[in-house]
């Protein structure tokens, strides 16, 4: 680079450097920075380049005013939990409903009966289903919805409730508890629905429909209105449609009794991205 650089921007004081040069780099853009007693400043061999480095600084600015917020939900000691339901009460209120959702199918087996999609009687060692209209005529329509709360085991709930956290609280975050509520109902309801109608008569329980319409509608509404609070790490999409694929080749099937709900986790996925479309469309593109 140069001795003489034609321009000199004084960085901010919280500035990242890292993701600063990162993006200096990917863009090719000559520079150097240097620290004195007066601050931190910027020099660049180009100065037409000046513009594109400003923007690139407000967007660094604008991802760490975002990661404080995503911060501001970790908080330590006491407080923790009621800071956690006052900024993502449903995020919360849904991995009680799934931990309790779990406590009821281990210990509580005659209760499970009242929350599955078809009602069942036992029969010695054997399951009765009953007829989804049944349970439609006794006005019983939580059904379409608890299912999501009814997990098989450990590893069901925590893989389940892991990707809720994950892409639950930046959703919510973003844009509010009304209109997540209502994304998490939609593909919860729908993901019941479509398991129903792909496999038939069958048990079937767990938020992994739910978790693929969050991932769903992160997918698409970023494409559509980027925004880095839904900037995932970049292994995440391919782990999971790959995870959705081996679990459709039924490879999964012959490892796990009882099977995976395919049928849920397409129909999340697909009303998810629905929801993120919709989204998208209402917003203007984040630059």
């Amino acid at each position: 680079m140069s001795e003489s650089p034609s321009e000199v921007l004084v960085l901010p004081a919280n500035m990242d450097l890292d993701a600063l040069v990162i993006g200096l780099n990917r863009l090719r853009i000559e520079h150097r920075i240097v620290r004195d007693d007066s601050g931190t400043h910027l020099w660049l061999a180009n100065p037409e380049d000046g513009e594109r480095v400003a923007e690139l600084i407000r967007r660094i600015q604008r991802s760490l005013a975002l990661e404080a917020q995503l911060a501001a939900v970790r908080p330590s000691g006491e407080r923790m939990a009621l800071a956690y339901l006052t900024r993502l009460p449903i995020t919360m209120i849904a991995l009680l409903l799934c931990i309790l959702g779990t406590i009821v199918v281990r210990f509580y087996p005659d209760l499970t009966a009242w929350l599955t999609f078809q009602g069942f009687a036992r029969l010695g060692d054997q399951l009765v289903l009953e007829p989804v209209s049944a349970a439609m005529e006794r006005n019983e329509w939580w059904r379409l919805l608890t299912p999501v709360f009814l997990h098989f085991g450990i590893f069901h709930i925590v893989f389940n409730g892991l990707w809720l956290w994950e892409f639950g609280r930046r959703i919510e975050l973003l844009t509010g508890s009304g209109a997540y509520l209502l994304l998490i109902s939609g593909t919860a309801i729908g993901s019941n629905v479509g398991q129903y109608l792909w496999s038939g008569p069958s048990l079937f329980g767990g938020f992994s429909g739910v978790v693929y319409g969050l991932l769903g509608y992160i997918w698409v509404r970023n494409k559509r209105c980027p925004h880095p609070l839904l900037r995932l790490p970049g292994a995440i999409f391919p782990l999971m449609i790959g995870w959705l694929v081996i679990c459709l080749l039924g490879v999964i099937d012959l490892f796990i009794a009882g099977g995976v709900a395919n049928g849920a986790h397409v129909t999340g996925l697909l009303i998810g991205m629905l929801f993120g479309i919709i989204a998208g469309y209402r917003r203007r593109p984040v630059n």
